[in-house]
């Protein structure tokens, strides 16, 4: 729309807000969206409905001034018929005015200033104007409809030689009569072959009512979701009345078969995995929430490289664009509802309960989700309020392919951190145990983390997890060792996954500086740690284009004047051998497992007797076969910059805004990486694209990054970078013509607003 001085334009998804680093300057308060909307050709037996992703978090939605519905909760999506005021062809001004304000009835419910994470304003996901027929699949969770509503896709069993599935489809009917119809379904693999097919004929619905048809389809042969080969497929569904098409819908699910038990283990499709894991923040800086899918797609990708095969969504729904990526990408999720040492009175349960329907009616068709953690994190809670929420996880998901976890010992899976103890002691029949995180809050504070914004009891700075990029070597590798510490640990446990806290470095609401427990920083740009768990993954493991893998090692050092000589070495090959300007400073086998060690590649340690400035490379091996190389070498005086843009071989779609982090790099004449340098670097960018927050940043151990949003229809721009003293540079960057990003759901028809 025409916007008046009054009024910023912006792209969605969109937070109102640009912080620093630390998650500062969040908006808290009213904002308001405002655009026209027009349906040019009205069509006589179809509904108009607008679709929200999510909106932080209490929302009043109005066209010309008249409220046309409402909804409160942030993380979850909603729709409004706007069908009656649409049908005119005329235009109309649409306000969506939104508080993300302390609201103690809204989970998580606890005031922004005393939680350990943010949680931000604004439009932060997709909003559409839908399209549908009168006589529809519903949408699964407008339709409010248990174990039901769109269309709800369970495995009855599965094997390499044939599966069952279960299949719901609800349908709708908003007209004035009766109706009659049939329903005609295919499942189609990725590939597009079409592996079964049939038809329900003679449905009836009555009058502004709706109906669920089930039925069981029948696989032979069938290609299963699993870790290693996550094979999706496509169920695609057509309403029928009187032979012409009314309507037709595409899902995405995969099948697959989950058991899970202390005996047992994880098994997915009858084989048994333990699966390393890490927890995960959706926040990227600047931006808060407001994500594109594309960037969605990358965390999750550099997820799957840096060695997890599991992910923990803490603590909060996250996008559907996410999990579409585990999905592809072969990542078992544990979902969560919004909460955090919070329990409120009778309206935030109710929240609570809406919201732990919501996800699963959301969520249900996703492979990857495997855990439901239908519970509020290191919250007391009641036992009625706890056997609630069980009760609704296997009510909204029948069968036995239903895991609800929560972090007291009332639910089908216990979760439990290794700070709070217990990891090797706690038993309870046979139930299996989650570590949900480690490898942070015991190295920090001597109490069990539920006073996070006093930190009674805090340890020691320099023998905590908590490390910042360019904190230097000895605290990287002090992260790095409290992580080797507490994985092999949590390998000896029963537990059959684990969750690493954290993934990423991340703004808290409680405190003015950011958590820097993340194995990369807050721009996407490893640490030590990120090495040490990529090590853990064996050589032979990658996932041809989809994600990176196979043979790797890493020098853990700046090799610099102050080094740690004992030179600290990540690699998942047989044999390491270390050389110092071009001389040999030995070959180390890697230690057999076994016995108190648990890790699958411990690291190598080379002692040095003195530093010596120059090159250290280290090479990997596999029977005397080189297999990986990395070097790292002494930097002189830093000369030039040199820039990239970091889409990590994700392209976004050209019909959508996306977000991308750019670096400039301080190097010297031989193109070494300047790790002690901190220069300002002031960036700028071509018309077309922005740059989101300052222009003008500081180098963090040589690399400086912005955030650069690329808007919709922009299919090239060129990001340069300056600092005093040094050479220039520009990248020019452009869009693929592949969108390998998918969403799994699909409508007929829609219109973006």
């Amino acid at each position: 729309m025409d916007c008046s001085d009054d009024w910023e334009p912006v792209y969605l998804p969109h937070s109102p807000f640009v912080s620093d680093l630390d998650g500062q300057k969040r908006w808290h308060g009213l904002c308001e969206y405002q655009r026209k909307v027009k349906v040019d050709t009205p069509e006589s037996r179809c509904r108009y409905k607008l679709y929200f992703g999510a909106a932080m978090h209490t929302a009043r939605v109005l066209l010309d001034g008249q409220e046309v519905g409402s909804h409160s909760g942030g993380y979850l999506p909603f729709e409004i018929d706007v069908t009656a005021q649409l049908v005119d062809g005329e235009e109309h001004v649409l306000q969506v005015i939104l508080d993300n304000r302390d609201n103690e009835e809204v989970p998580p419910g606890k005031p922004i200033g005393e939680l350990d994470f943010c949680y931000y304003g604004g439009l932060y996901r997709k909003v559409e104007l839908r399209t549908c027929a009168d006589l529809y699949v519903t949408d699964a969770v407008a339709a409010n409809a248990v174990a039901s509503g769109g269309i709800f896709v369970r495995t009855l069993a599965a094997s390499e030689e044939a599966a069952t599935l279960a299949v719901g489809v609800h349908i709708g009917n908003e007209s004035a009569e009766s109706r009659e119809f049939d329903l005609a379904y295919r499942i189609i693999e990725e590939n597009g072959l079409v592996v079964a097919e049939g038809r329900r004929s003679g449905l009836s619905v009555e009058a502004a009512a709706t109906r669920s048809e089930e039925f069981d389809i029948g696989l032979e042969s069938p290609k299963l979701w699993s870790i290693e080969l996550p094979q999706l497929h496509w169920i695609e569904v057509d309403v029928l009345e009187g032979g012409e098409l009314r309507d037709r819908t595409r899902e995405r699910f995969g099948v697959r078969w989950i058991e899970v038990s202390r005996s047992g283990g994880l098994t997915v499709n009858g084989s048994r995995v333990r699966p390393r894991g890490v927890n995960r923040h959706q926040d990227y800086p600047r931006i808060g929430y407001a994500l594109s899918d594309a960037a969605q797609y990358r965390d999750a990708k550099r997820i799957k490289e840096s060695g997890f095969d599991y992910v923990r969504l803490s603590h909060y729904p996250q996008s559907p664009a996410f999990l579409d990526a585990c999905d592809e990408l072969g990542i078992l999720v544990m979902n969560c509802i919004p909460g955090w040492q919070y329990l409120g009175g009778e309206a935030f349960r109710a929240a609570c309960y809406r919201n732990a329907r919501e996800l699963i009616r959301r969520d249900r068709n996703h492979p990857c989700v495997v855990f439901w953690e239908l519970s509020l994190n290191e919250t007391a809670m009641d036992d009625e309020f706890m056997d609630t929420l069980q009760a609704i996880g296997h009510e909204e998901y029948p069968g036995d392919q239903m895991f609800v976890c929560g972090w007291l010992d009332r639910f089908d899976v216990y979760i439990h951190s290794r700070q709070h103890g217990q990891i090797h002691s706690w038993e309870n029949g046979d139930k299996a145990l989650v570590i949900a995180e480690y490898g942070d809050w015991e190295f920090y504070a001597a109490n069990e983390g539920f006073d996070q914004k006093t930190g009674s009891g805090l340890l020691e700075e320099s023998s905590n997890s908590r490390a910042f990029r360019g904190a230097g070597e000895q605290r990287l590798r002090q992260q790095a060792r409290n992580h080797i510490v507490a994985l092999n640990d949590t390998l000896s446990s029963p537990a059959v996954t684990d969750g690493l806290w954290s993934m990423y470095d991340y703004p808290r609401g409680y405190h003015p500086t950011r958590a820097a427990c993340g194995v990369m920083d807050v721009h996407r740009l490893p640490k030590y740690s990120y090495f040490f768990y990529r090590s853990q993954r064996g050589f032979a493991e990658g996932g041809g284009s989809a994600w990176d893998g196979g043979p790797m090692v890493y020098i853990a050092s700046r090799w610099v004047e102050d080094s740690i000589l004992d030179v600290l070495v990540f690699s998942n090959c047989e044999a390491v051998s270390l050389t110092l300007n071009g001389r040999s400073l030995g070959t180390q086998r890697l230690a057999a497992v076994g016995g108190e060690q648990q890790l699958p590649s411990k690291p190598f340690v080379f002692s040095i007797p003195a530093f010596e400035a120059g090159t250290l490379e280290a090479v990997g091996s596999l029977g005397g076969e080189v297999l990986a190389r990395h070097s790292v070498s002494t930097p002189k005086e830093p000369a030039s910059l040199v820039l990239n843009v970091d889409d990590c071989g994700v392209s976004g779609s050209l019909d959508t805004t996306d977000v991308l982090f750019a670096h400039a790099r301080v190097i010297d004449a031989r193109g070494t990486l300047c790790k002690l340098s901190s220069p300002r670097i002031r960036f700028a960018v071509s018309d077309g694209a922005e740059i989101v927050g300052p222009l003008d940043v500081s180098a963090e151990s040589g690399i400086a990054s912005v955030v650069v949003r690329r808007p919709a229809g922009c299919d090239s721009f060129q990001v340069r970078a300056e600092s005093e003293g040094l050479v220039e540079a520009s990248v020019e960057y452009k869009v693929a013509e592949a969108d390998p990003v998918v969403t799994s759901q699909e409508n007929e028809k829609e219109l973006k607003v």
